[in-house]
Parts: structure tokens; sequence; C-alpha cells
């Protein structure tokens, strides 16, 4: 029987229950159930449906607590969904074969994008406007194409953007924004060309900088990588710049950079929260949100075990106060009491009179422990090459050889009336032979150093991301076992569900440490949760 040593205060027991319900709001849930490829692409969502894309369906649910129905399918192989958007009644998916709408709920599609040139079809962003979605625009591979009757005509916008990827697209006050390779682009109603706003960074031959002039030649805007996403709200337009996040409340003129304390990872998708300088970023390692008052980002990970590549973060229509968020491993939903979690009581930083402690399980460090030794990660295996690459220079190369030869001698005598052959004794001879050399100056340097560093950089990588995936499902299966304590659910659904998180996170960690936690529970007398 597992015993538990709790220690609370008196005072926290009246915080602890009338903030649980609000602090249980702060955890992400799963809502990918009944989806075959949990690699989600993008989502779309209106006052009555919400369609998710993944990489190669389209999925249709009409509540969330309703199970999600596949209502588009591409055949895997060369082809995969791109994008999604939408607005009003149509609902555009982007392929790398094309462009398809449906304009009745998903019930039927039909493609209204297509070039017989590979480079045209591959749709990778779609920019909608208009409260029926009629103007649409598509970035592909190739250039942008516009479309003012909701899909049924098209026409080339490239202009001096042809041949250039368009990887995001966006409207905003009536102008049309694209991110590319080379910038952030910007064109009006009309115009017969783009101009280039901001521009990324691109080394010359030389190694150094290029300081090229803008089309309209003004001063060279500053200089940030490749366009990931465009946002607006309001007055307001924001991009994602790798790792970076500008905005402008001029149409492009000027830009301000949000501070980058707390972001980690490329920045794939913005959501302003529409009220003062609230903004939730998804990046290629998670959901972050900015907080004004301390002018710093905070990652949103409870109920998320392991580290995700986010790809959208999104407002749910009907309850605006709760968020979603689209990523590689499925479709998660936060409900939400305001915008920032601050506001919540926060268990493990607000209350420091509670200890809840479980004599039976193995320490956070026993578990880094053993994720390192299980998956031979251990800083002193860097140390050994190195140690052994000198020590490699002390043994000698030693070369050994051999070699043997025979020859038999034969005599000719020719006279006039006959020929004699005379066969004398064979000459044989033999021998061998030994070198031994020593490269003594592998003692200070060699070769197999710059091939350590390599390796070594990448193992350091690989143990950060598994021990970051440790630290996420350890803490939250003490968030879980804290509530089962605490708070148990009275519904049997709900402790179903709850129970069954915990055994997941359980499972999560023994993958990563090569079933640690389950052994020592077993050895201390206790079971898996």
């Amino acid at each position: 029987m597992r015993r538990s040593v709790i220690t609370l205060s008196l005072g926290f027991l009246c915080v602890a229950f009338q903030g649980g319900s609000a602090a249980a709001q702060e955890v992400w849930a799963g809502k990918d159930g009944w989806i075959r490829n949990a690699d989600a692409r993008g989502m779309v969502m209106d006052d009555r449906r919400l369609y998710l894309a993944t990489r190669n369906e389209v999925y249709v649910a009409y509540d969330m607590k309703e199970k999600w129905e596949p209502v588009f399918f591409v055949p895997s192989g060369e082809n995969e969904i791109r994008c999604i958007s939408g607005g009003g009644k149509s609902v555009f998916v982007g392929t790398k074969r094309g462009l398809f709408r449906s304009a009745d709920g998903g019930k039927a599609w039909d493609k209204v994008f297509s070039s017989f040139m590979p480079s045209r079809s591959d749709v990778l962003s779609i920019g909608t406007s208009g409260a029926g979605g009629e103007k649409v625009a598509v970035g592909t591979s190739h250039g942008i194409f516009v479309s003012e009757d909701g899909g049924t005509r098209w026409r080339d916008t490239s202009y001096n953007l042809k041949g250039i990827p368009a990887r995001c697209l966006a409207y905003h006050r009536g102008m049309l924004y694209a991110g590319c390779e080379g910038g952030l682009y910007v064109r009006g109603e009309g115009e017969d060309g783009w101009n280039r706003i901001l521009v990324r960074s691109v080394p010359e031959e030389g190694g150094g900088e290029s300081d090229a002039i803008d089309p309209a030649g003004r001063e060279e805007e500053p200089r940030y990588g490749s366009v990931n996403c465009i946002s607006s709200s309001g007055g307001k337009i924001y991009a994602g710049f790798d790792r970076r996040i500008l905005y402008s409340g001029d149409n492009g003129a000027t830009w301000t950079g949000f501070p980058e304390a707390g972001l980690s990872g490329a920045v794939n998708h913005i959501l302003p929260a529409g009220k003062g300088e609230e903004l939730y970023c998804a990046t290629s390692k998670g959901v972050f949100e900015f907080t004004p008052s301390t002018g710093a980002w905070r990652e949103l990970y409870k109920g998320i075990d392991g580290r995700i590549d986010a790809k959208q973060v999104l407002f749910d229509i009907v309850s605006p106060r709760s968020l979603w968020a689209v990523t590689d491993k499925g479709v998660y939903r936060m409900e939400r009491g305001d915008y920032l979690a601050d506001h919540y009581p926060d268990v493990e930083k607000s209350i420091k009179t509670l200890e809840v402690r479980f004599d039976e399980e193995p320490a956070f460090r026993e578990l880094q422990a053993a994720a390192i030794r299980f998956a031979d990660v251990s800083p002193d295996k860097i140390e050994d090459w190195k140690r052994e690459s000198r020590l490699r220079a002390v043994l000698p190369k030693v070369s050994a050889g051999m070699d043997n030869d025979s020859s038999t001698n034969y005599e000719i005598y020719t006279s006039a009336t006959r020929d004699y052959v005379f066969a004398g004794p064979d000459e044989i001879s033999s021998g061998w032979d030994l070198s031994v050399s020593w490269e003594l100056g592998d003692l200070i340097w060699s070769d197999d150093q710059t091939n350590i560093d390599v390796r070594s950089r990448l193992m350091v990588q690989l143990r950060n991301d598994i021990l970051d995936d440790l630290r996420r499902a350890y803490y939250e299966r003490k968030r879980v076992q804290f509530e089962l304590i605490t708070a148990p659910p009275k519904e049997l659904k709900a402790r179903f569900e709850k129970e069954l998180r915990l055994q997941e996170l359980t499972s999560h960690i023994d993958d990563l440490t090569g079933n640690y936690l389950s052994d020592h529970l077993k050895k201390k007398g206790g079971k898996a949760d």
C-alpha cells in the first residue's frame, strides 16, 4: 500500500479549494480523439463548426464534445495538406496539388485552383477577406494569385515576386501583405507590383551583409530573417521573423519589436488578444503568452507532456476566453477565466506552505540520472572520447609483412640431332618485416577532436530535449496527483479521464527512463499509477 506524506497549512485549505477550479482551467486538454493522423496543420471555425486540417485529412466537429468527422482526404504520398483558411460559408484547403473549396460545411469539395506546373499548384498559404471570403489570395512556390469571386476566376499578381515562394499572406485595411524568403512585401489594390517594407539579411560572397536599396529608392529598412507568419488586429499588423515578432500601426511604415525574453523557438503564428499589448504565439517549441506587466513571454505547457511544434493558436468563437492550439501532436484546448494565466493562483509558485511528498517515489534527480543512462548521453562520455583520442597517439601503428618466393631452373642443350632439357634445383627464398610508428602530434591535436566536437554538440542537444520532456511529464504528473488527492472528481467519467492521464504520464516517464519509475515503485511495494 503506498503511503503519501501530505503537509498542509490551515490557511491554504481555503485558497486551494476556491482556486482549484481556476487553476484547472489553465491546463491544456487534448481534443484530437477519433483523428487518425495527429500531425495537425491548421484550424478554422465559425459559429457552428470547427474545421481541423491534418497532413492528409480535414475533420469537422459541431461541438467540442462531439467527435471529429472526416470530410476531406488526399492520398498519402506525393500530395499533402499545407494549410486551411476560411471566411463565412467558404472553407479553403491548400495542398501540394492545388486549392480546394467547400461551401456547404465540408459535404462537397471542388478544386478551384491548380496548374500544369507543379510549383504553381503547390499552395503554401491562403489569405481571405470579406464576410463571405469572396476575396481569396493563395501563395504558391511560384508566386501569388488572387480571386475576387471566391475562387472561380484567378489572376496572377506575382509581378516582381514571380518564382518566389510566398510562405504567408494576410489582408489588412485593403492591403495584401506577403511574407517571403526575401522579406515582407505589401501591395495595394490596383498596384502593378509589390513594395518591400522589411528585408531579410542576405550574406554577400565576402561574408558581409548586403546593403541593397529597396525598389522605391529609400534607405533599407531593418533586416530580419525569413517571414514565417503575418497577423492583424485592429489597426496593427504583426509579423514573425524567425524568432522575432514586430508590429506596425501605420501599414508598415515603422515597426516596433516585442521583447524576446522567455520566447523560444521559431515563430509559426501570432494571435493578438484584442486588448492592450497581450499577445499569444505558437512556435516550434510550444505556446507562449506575452505579459505586458512583466514585459516577457511565458510558456503555456500545463497538460502537454513533451515538446510540441505548435502551428497555430486561436480563440474559441463560442467561448472567446478559451484557447485552441494546433500542434504536430494533435489539437489542444485550454479553458480560462481570463486572457492571462497570471491572474490565477499557481500552486507551485504562489502557495509556499504546501508540501506534497510521495515517499515511495523517486526524486526528480533520480529520474534525470536514469534518463541520461538509458539514452547514453552522459557528459562523462564526451570526456572519455577526448581522453581516448589522446591515448590513441601513445599506441604505435604496427605493420607486419611476409614474402615467399620460389623458382625452378631449366637448362636447354641443342645438338644437330636432338635437344636436351635439364631441370635444376629449385630456388626458394622467404622473408618477413615489422615496422612500428607513432603519431605523437595527436597528443596535442588530431582530426578526431573535430568529430568529437560535432558529436558532443548533437549529444548535448539530445540530452536537453530528453530532460525537458522528462521535466514536463514529471511535474504534470505531480499536478494530476495533487488534484486527485485534494479535489477528486465526483463524476465517474471525469475521474476516469484524470486517472487515465496519470497513467499516460507514468508511461511517458518510463519510456524516457527505461521503466525506472515503475520498477522503483514495485521495489518499494507500491504500484505504478
